[in-house]
């Protein structure tokens, strides 16, 4: 096994960490308490959330995801960073556009990882200020350009894909047994009629799946890297499936699917790796056939957002009426609850109103008190003043007398006698 492959993965990877345009990008959202939608789709949508969180834990970033895709995805955020992808295909992938252009209308501030783009840059010219897209490839940038983005708001750099650790898949980094793989794709983007007979289309076993975290990644791409290092080579129209075969060392024989990603990114980025090749070729569908494809592909996705959207709006009158439910209970608490401090108030009130009354009753009784009393001391006062009350007072004060007072109380004890 050629090893030269171990230096060229390091190489992109440290293109991609010392992007500096890149790197202040997300450092600017990081600071403004930017949220992370990751991208729906197969297992190579996988491979591309994969390197994204192994950036962002290199950067010690952990952001909270947004889940879902309905046109209220993005509602109550400022800052969004969203995963690259290849969801910007017109005619045939719009899967992010409503729910993106809503946010950007209501002031958002959106920040595009690297991604592919045909047909789609002037939905974004009105809010120019607003979005920073990163093109992983450079006919995206120049599609972006053509359709009216201003330079300073695009750039380019290798898809996420390429900045996976090399301890994800290092194990399985051995010599294959078995000469050919072949992963030829078997939905709308793929641009063989009839695949080989021989052919596995392993992304779709896991398709339509928001990536959101490394494990949810890791587990499945491991299972498919496993099976291609059985193999010497892998043929394939899969773009993700060619960049994960580069990474763990397969000779890789790449075709064109419907449009220009894989050339443009082969171009790029798989070039540089010695074992893989791209081999041109004209598609089996003719121009009719690839519009009916088109066509039937947008109609699903169309009625796919419709189905969301009734999930969606099925979902918030779900939530809103348990909120009514759960507004009615506490509703019904609090009225018990002021029904007994109505009644405690009752009895405060009672209590308060009897010690008033007690109060009052003794205010009476002092009251009755104080003038029996200066009734009393006005009969002192006038016993006091009267003269047989001075003349008792004379009386007994001759008892008092040193010698004739001790002879006065002993003839009155012998007259009492």
């Amino acid at each position: 096994m050629d090893e030269n492959y171990k230096n060229i993965r390091r190489a992109v990877r440290a293109e991609i960490r010392e992007n500096s345009s890149l790197i202040e990008s997300l450092k600017r959202f990081a600071d403004n308490d930017a949220v992370f939608y990751p991208g729906y789709g197969n297992l190579g949508d996988g491979l591309i959330a994969l390197g994204t969180l192994d950036l962002f834990a290199d950067l010690g970033w952990d952001p909270k995801r947004i889940q879902g895709r309905h046109k209220e995805a993005f509602s109550g955020y400022t800052h969004i960073v969203m995963g690259g992808s290849g969801g910007w295909v017109k005619g045939m992938w719009e899967t992010y556009l409503e729910q993106t252009i809503a946010f950007l209308q209501n002031g958002g501030q959106l920040l595009i990882l690297p991604t592919s783009f045909s047909g789609f840059g002037s939905e974004f010219v009105p809010y120019a200020d607003q979005v920073t897209i990163f093109c992983r490839e450079q006919r995206s940038y120049d599609e972006l350009l053509r359709q009216g983005m201003p330079e300073s708001q695009i750039f380019v750099c290798p898809d996420m894909a390429f900045y996976t650790k090399e301890e994800h898949f290092s194990d399985l980094e051995i010599d294959g047994q078995y000469p050919v793989l072949q992963i030829f794709r078997l939905d709308e983007e793929g641009g063989r009629k009839t695949p080989p007979r021989d052919s596995v289309d392993l992304p779709l076993l896991f398709n339509d799946i928001q990536w959101s975290t490394v494990e949810q990644c890791v587990k499945p791409l491991r299972a498919v890297a496993g099976l291609m290092s059985q193999f010497e080579c892998v043929e394939t129209d899969r773009l993700h499936m060619a960049a994960l075969a580069a990474l763990i060392g397969r000779t890789v024989k790449l075709e064109p699917s419907s449009y220009f990603k894989i050339k443009a990114i082969f171009d790029y980025t798989l070039h540089r790796f010695p074992t893989v090749t791209f081999e041109d070729r004209t598609s089996d569908y003719t121009l009719a056939e690839q519009g009916g494809r088109a066509e039937v592909q947008l109609l699903r996705d169309t009625v796919k957002r419709i189905n969301l959207d009734r999930q969606a709006e099925w979902e918030q009158r779900t939530t809103v009426l348990r909120q009514n439910d759960a507004l009615l209970s506490r509703l019904e608490k609090l009225q018990s609850k002021l029904t007994e401090i109505s009644e405690e108030k009752k009895k405060s009130v009672k209590k308060q109103t009897d010690f008033t009354n007690h109060i009052n009753h003794l205010e009476r009784e002092i009251s009755r008190k104080d003038r029996e009393f200066y009734q009393v001391r006005q009969e002192l006062e006038k016993i006091q003043s009267s003269r047989l009350h001075r003349v008792g007072e004379k009386y007994y004060s001759i008892f008092g007398l040193p010698v004739f007072g001790v002879v006065l109380r002993m003839v009155r004890k012998v007259i009492v006698r």
